[in-house]
């Protein structure tokens, strides 16, 4: 009775609140409820929210029950502990590389930075998670970027995409002439395209000329390249590498140098050389400006015993035998004043494509690594000068004074490095360019030079530079992109440790307490936010990107065909104006001088004696040699009068091979086309 009075008084309590409420001028009571359903409502979330919160900072996050291929293929965040959508926009993003582009790029200005294009600061790496817009991925100026992808994954499309991207001059290597048709003709509208193809490889011939001995009158010069060809050739695994290798780089400088002091080439380097002869000493003896260094490293290898100086030869033949190419000493003794100017190159937006026909067993890349050390020594030189990075304004509102005062006032910023960068894209770069990526990758990001390294395997760094070397590269390199199908065990294992782990909430724990009620206890355990096999079975198209000290995060990578350019491009019908690759001649074989000069034929046998001459075979006598003289010189008989002992009977002698072959064992001999063993 009480209680059912006092839930009446409680209900005629609120129908009194709403019917005084519902008084109030421009509010009724049924705005009222509503208003208030909503306060409880919201009120009811925050609790939740606050709890979830509460749970999730004391238990971690819960696994999630897609799996990691359905939510790419969703385009949602790949799990607990990636890059979510504020840290792909923040880290990853445009920001990031305005951030560098500032100290990085000074000639840009605020307004070329925010409203200009992203290309002239940034390069694209993906396309990262989101249903309606996804986030992209980009690698500032400054992260030097390592791809290693298995072959067929993708990995030539990502290099186009970054060679169309360039802001500057691009030097691009490949095994193939696919990188020359995807980007060539639109690079050709930035600036002049060059290509050497010295093997003839794909379906586009040689642009490019240069003379190497050419500058190295300068003794510094000769050792620098001299030094370079050689350590592309170094094999690992030798403990007297360092020896030979030291030993033919110094040598070969010196060669170089005489040679450049003549106004010689390679060809007179490679005579030199081999013949071991001693010009080059008479020419640095004669000119007044040669090194004596360089002298007296020539007279001591002249001077070597002949096994020593034989292995320096081998080492500096194996770095020269690109020698006994056509095509290629060809293109490396061009007319005087038809070379290269790499100056013109570094300081424009033009192209150099570097094709070999095959990583193994082709034999440019000393001279890949030659021609990639001279550009980046010359990017150097002229990145090392001090200068403006923007010209003075002159003018401000059509007044000189306000230009002059405003320049006064507000001076640019002065650079020392490229501007803009030199951008290098070395595929197959443990084979094809085998530069000192170990220790480039030190200075180069500081010295615009931005490098883009691909490779297929992380076995391959560690077998060109080391396991010290390939550490330094995986640490220089800022921007790490691993591909699906990816099964090398150690580098999934690195892609594991340096995507960290979470702590994710695991199943509840039931149990019962001493008062026999059921409670539930929650679990949490640490794990690989990206474990090994899954690197592996990442959909197709797919890369782990791990950037700086930003979270991990897995992108969608570019392919260069179905760009909007690419495609405008090859639907115009444009014709890429390059030559074709020249055709040489082979010269016709000629047997007959397989035979030696002043050695007689022996007569053509007909062919009824063929029975004798299958009886004479066993007996192992040539055509035309009696049965008497044939045992008198190899079964015995006696001494013939006036020798030592004559009359005495003579031991027989095992028969003995001619001197030169039968002639059915000649070709064209004209003998008898049946088996048979040659007389003794």
């Amino acid at each position: 009775m009480g209680t059912g009075a006092s839930r009446l008084g409680g209900q005629v309590a609120v129908w009194r609140s709403l019917d005084a409420l519902a008084a109030l001028p421009g509010l009724s009571a049924a705005e009222y409820a509503e208003r208030l359903l909503a306060v409880v409502i919201a009120c009811v979330l925050i609790v939740l929210v606050t709890r979830a919160g509460i749970r999730r900072l004391r238990y971690g996050r819960r696994r999630p029950w897609l799996s990691l291929w359905l939510r790419l293929r969703l385009r949602m965040r790949p799990g607990a502990g990636y890059a979510s959508t504020w840290s792909l926009w923040r880290q990853q993003g445009l920001p990031a590389a305005r951030r560098v582009a500032r100290h990085a790029r000074p000639s840009l200005s605020w307004w070329g930075r925010h409203l200009g294009t992203w290309r002239s600061y940034a390069a694209f790496v993906g396309w990262a998670q989101g249903w309606l817009w996804r986030r992209r991925v980009y690698a500032s100026l400054e992260c030097l970027r390592l791809v290693i992808a298995a072959p067929q994954e993708g990995k030539s499309a990502d290099a186009a995409g970054t060679i169309l991207d360039a802001p500057g001059a691009v030097v691009a290597t490949s095994i193939r002439g696919d990188l020359i048709a995807a980007t060539a003709g639109l690079r050709s509208a930035a600036g002049q395209v060059h290509v050497w193809n010295p093997e003839g490889t794909g379906d586009f011939g040689s642009t490019f000329a240069w003379n190497p001995v050419e500058g190295c009158q300068d003794m510094a010069t000769a050792v620098r390249r001299a030094g370079y060809m050689v350590e592309a050739t170094t094999s690992r695994g030798l403990s007297d590498e360092n020896f030979w290798a030291d030993q033919a780089s110094m040598t070969l400088a010196a060669y170089l140098h005489a040679a450049g002091l003549a106004g010689g080439d390679l060809r007179h380097v490679y005579r030199w050389v081999i013949e071991h002869d001693d010009l080059p000493v008479r020419i640095l003896s004669a000119h007044p400006d040669a090194a004596d260094t360089a002298l007296s490293q020539v007279v001591q290898f002249l001077a070597l015993p002949d096994r020593t100086r034989a292995g320096v030869s081998t080492t500096i033949n194996s770095v020269l035998k690109f020698m006994q190419h056509p095509g290629i000493v060809a293109s490396l003794t061009p007319a005087a004043g038809a070379g290269f100017d790499f100056e013109a190159f570094v300081t424009g937006a033009g192209t150099l494509y570097l094709v070999a026909a095959d990583a193994k067993a082709s034999p440019v890349p000393p001279l890949f690594v030659a021609i990639c050390a001279e550009v980046t020594d010359v990017a150097r030189q002229i990145g090392g000068i001090s200068r403006p990075a923007r010209p003075a304004r002159g003018t401000l509102l059509g007044s000189a004074a306000l230009g002059a005062l405003r320049d006064e006032l507000f001076p640019p910023r002065t650079v020392a490095r490229l501007d803009p960068p030199l951008t290098m894209v070395l595929d197959e770069v443990a084979n094809t360019a085998p530069v000192p990526v170990a220790a480039w990758a030190t200075w180069a990001a500081g010295s615009g030079i931005w490098l883009h390294l691909y490779a297929q395997a992380w076995a391959q760094l560690v077998e060109r530079w080391g396991e010290h070397g390939a550490t330094v590269i995986w640490q220089a390199c800022k921007c790490k992109v691993i591909y699906t199908g990816t099964s090398e065990p150690q580098l999934c294992q690195m892609v594991q440790d340096l995507c960290g782990y979470v702590r994710v909430r695991g199943p509840d724990d039931f149990r019962y307490s001493r008062g026999g009620r059921l409670r539930r206890r929650p679990t949490s355990s640490e794990v690989p936010v990206l474990p090994m096999a899954s690197v592996r079975q990442l959909p197709p198209g797919r890369a782990v990107v791990i950037q700086a000290s930003a979270p991990p995060t897995i992108v969608r990578t570019e392919q260069v065909w179905r760009r909007a350019d690419y495609r405008a491009w090859r639907r115009g019908g444009h014709v890429l104006d390059l030559p074709a690759p020249q055709e040489r001649e082979t010269p016709a074989p000629m047997p007959g001088l397989l035979v030696p000069a002043g050695v007689p034929r022996w007569p053509q046998v007909p062919a009824d004696e063929l029975a004798a001459r299958r009886d004479r075979a066993g007996t192992g006598q040539p055509p035309g040699m009696s049965a008497a003289r044939a045992g008198a010189g190899d079964e015995g008989g006696t001494e013939p009068a006036g020798a030592p002992g004559a009359g005495r009977p003579r031991p027989a002698r095992p028969p003995r091979p001619p001197s030169h072959p039968a002639p059915w064992d000649q070709p064209g001999g004209g003998g008898v086309d049946d088996d048979r063993s040659a007389p003794g």
